[in-house]
């Protein structure tokens, strides 16, 4: 089976996600998902606040 450009993409950050965190203890794991979770959250909420500008203009 051929893999998509999606599969290679996921892929890759499942490998950077490895390499950052192989090191950690589970409350440093714990905390990064906490840190990266915070941030996804911040940047959908950005997102959320430019679409709802550009609908109404």
């Amino acid at each position: 089976m051929k893999e998509t450009s999606a599969m290679k993409e996921l892929h890759k950050i499942r490998e950077k996600i490895y390499e950052e965190t192989k090191d950690m203890t589970r409350e440093e794991f714990i905390e990064y998902i906490r840190k990266e979770a915070n941030k996804a959250k911040e940047e959908m909420k950005r997102l959320r606040e430019n679409t709802a500008e550009k609908q109404t203009n």
